[in-house]
């Protein structure tokens, strides 16, 4: 029986190991560019992002994990994580909606001397209060610069909703909201665009939709977004993609539950179209499809989740934008497989702006750092984030 037990032990170690991938060898990250127009700026802002050139080490014991990453990211957040303070503004819309986002004035001055604000769009479900974004912002306040994130409709429970939608995939009114809002209150500012996950491709179709919106814009950063609503969700079918796709399904339902009322009992006045959203589907839901079948389809009057998701991602626009952008995804990212790279890659090397970082490790929005077991504070995705804008706002 002895023996037995200890082959066990043996294997279950074994098995251990190789999930963690401990004995993986790190690596720098992989950065695609067309190496022609930005050749020379990109030079100069990488010779000024140390955290794109140099070999990215996470926690030993679990950070070459990406599931392990994306777990504490989804669970824990971050470390000693601030409280920035901020004011928090509203804007009610013509079709009913009322959007909110926070304002985050910067605790130093910029070293430029100028105003300098980043435009913020966080990822599903989320807002400012999310414990990723406050320490984002608690970073880039202190290097002086204000910070503006938009609250996605329906994510903060102590904020009613006004009409019976909530936020979705690709929709990118709201943030023109707020972008329009800010660039009026500070109108000498410098701007920068960073989207996290669902928020980088609301900001990246925001950008590519119209072209104007590019111009008061210096640069922007995108972190871990699908690109394809399609092709970038169907790994959550499958496998562990199954596990996330319950657990986000199960996040997104909670976010629902205090504006249940709102969205599924109280008549509505719109005499447009008859929102018939389906409340069981919804309510019994276990995937995102379902959500997305049974709610988010019928705010724009799309047949089935799939055309809706056809359209919501940014594959087919991104081409469109001209302004420098840096778009970074991990390879071990659970969520959004690498299968998906080859859009960033074909864009980077087409545009003469543009530049993709795959990240070996980092999972979805983790990319924590520090030695042996515990990460520090702060995050590859804070530093990276940062010495890009200001690499780029040093040589624009």
């Amino acid at each position: 029986m002895l023996p037995v037990i200890a082959i066990g032990t043996v294997i279950l170690l074994f098995v251990f190991i190789k999930f963690l991938r401990i004995h993986d060898e790190t690596t720098r990250p992989k950065l695609h560019h067309s190496g022609s127009g930005f050749i020379k700026l990109l030079q100069k802002v990488i010779s000024k992002c140390p955290s794109l050139t140099e070999i990215y080490q996470p926690p030993s014991l679990w950070g070459k994990c990406g599931h392990i990453q994306t777990a504490i990211y989804g669970k824990i957040g971050r470390i000693d994580c601030p409280q920035p303070n901020g004011k928090r503004h509203s804007i009610t819309l013509a079709t009913k909606e009322t959007i909110t986002f926070d304002v985050f004035q910067p605790v130093n001055g910029h070293h430029s001397s100028g105003e300098c604000t980043i435009l913020v769009c966080p990822g599903i479900c989320n807002s400012s209060e999310k414990k990723y974004v406050r320490t984002f912002i608690h970073y880039a306040v202190n290097m002086g610069f204000r910070v503006a994130v938009l609250n996605h409709i329906g994510a903060l429970p102590n904020v009613r909703l006004t009409s019976p939608k909530i936020f979705t995939y690709g929709e990118t009114k709201y943030f023109d909201c707020m972008v329009q809002c800010v660039t009026s209150r500070y109108p000498t500012s410098r701007y920068v665009i960073v989207g996290f996950s669902m928020g980088a491709n609301i900001v990246v179709r925001y950008l590519a939709e119209d072209r104007s919106r590019q111009l008061p814009i210096v640069c922007a950063v995108s972190w871990c977004q699908g690109y394809d609503g399609l092709r970038s969700t169907h790994a959550l079918s499958s496998g562990f993609g199954r596990f996330y796709n319950y657990m986000v399904t199960m996040n997104f339902k909670k976010i629902l539950k205090p504006h249940w009322n709102e969205l599924f009992k109280v008549p509505t006045n719109n005499n447009d179209t008859k929102l018939s959203y389906d409340e069981k589907k919804v309510e019994s839901a276990t995937t995102l499809a379902e959500i997305e079948d049974g709610l988010l389809r019928h705010f724009d009057g799309f047949k089935s989740h799939v055309d809706y998701k056809a359209l919501c991602g940014c594959a087919h626009m991104i081409d469109n934008i001209h302004i420098p952008i840096l778009l970074l995804n991990s390879e071990d990212d659970p969520l959004i497989i690498s299968d998906v790279h080859d859009i960033p890659i074909s864009y980077s090397r087409k545009s003469e702006k543009g530049l993709f970082a795959a990240m070996q490790h980092g999972g979805h929005l983790g990319f924590y750092k520090g030695r042996w077991y515990k990460p520090d504070a702060t995050t590859l995705l804070e530093s990276i984030t940062m010495e890009y804008i200001e690499a780029v706002l040093g040589h624009i």
